[in-house]
Order: structure tokens, then C-alpha cells, then sequence
């Protein structure tokens, strides 16, 4: 943590025992600017609530994520054809591909509507 040019250790805080310590080197500027990298994600799982472009999605192991997607997303029917955002009925089973977010939204690439064969 930076308080006034000054770091401070997790373990000196939480003792109360702020300390400056001596700071890491400056890391090159284009280090400095990068964002975290993202990363890809897949689930299966049935839409309990849509909102917009907000998929609330229940997992077989009865975690939730929300999904959002956007016109970029490949949407694809149960029988295999072009889908849209009209067939994300809740009540359908999805398998999801995409970007798993530092807040735990996933940005979806690629939603599935599954069979009822495949739905697990």
C-alpha cells in the first residue's frame, strides 16, 4: 500500500506497526499501464434471470454466475443453428465460453443452447 511515497507492509499494518519500508524499482512504464489479462472461462448451466444483456446462470453445483454478452457474441440453438438474444429464455441450459472477470462476471465469446440430452 502507498500512503505519501511511503509503502507499507501487509503484516506491519495489520499488527498496527506501520513501517516505511524501502519500495521495489520502478517498473517500465508500459508495465506500469497494463491491465490484468482476463481469463477464459466455460460453464454449463441454466438461465435463472435475464436482464438486458445480463445472464444470471445456476450451475449444476449450485453456483451462480452472472453472463453478459453483446452483438459480438456467437449465439448458437440447440439444433445447431444461428441463435439470438431472444432464444436466452430463462429455463434454458447454456454452455458458456468466455472471459472471467476480476469481479466475477463472465464476458461471454460463445453461448450454446443445449439439447435435453446434453443438459447434465
Amino acid at each position: 500500500m502507498m500512503v505519501r511515497g511511503i509503502l507499507l507492509t501487509v503484516a506491519a499494518l495489520v499488527a498496527g506497526l506501520a513501517r516505511p519500508v524501502t519500495p521495489p524499482k520502478a517498473l517500465p512504464f508500459t508495465a506500469a499501464l497494463s491491465l490484468p489479462q482476463e481469463m477464459n472461462f466455460t460453464l454449463q448451466g441454466k438461465i435463472t434471470k435475464r436482464d438486458g444483456n445480463k445472464l444470471t446462470v445456476n450451475t449444476e453445483g449450485n453456483i451462480i454466475f452472472h453472463v453478459s454478452y453483446d452483438d459480438k457474441t456467437a449465439i448458437t440453438r440447440a439444433d445447431g443453428s444461428a441463435g439470438s438474444p431472444e432464444d436466452l429464455q430463462v429455463g434454458e441450459t447454456i454452455h458458456v465460453d468466455g472471459d472471467l472477470q476480476e469481479s466475477g462476471e463472465i464476458i461471454a465469446h460463445k453461448i450454446e443452447i443445449l439439447k435435453e440430452a446434453e443438459k447434465r
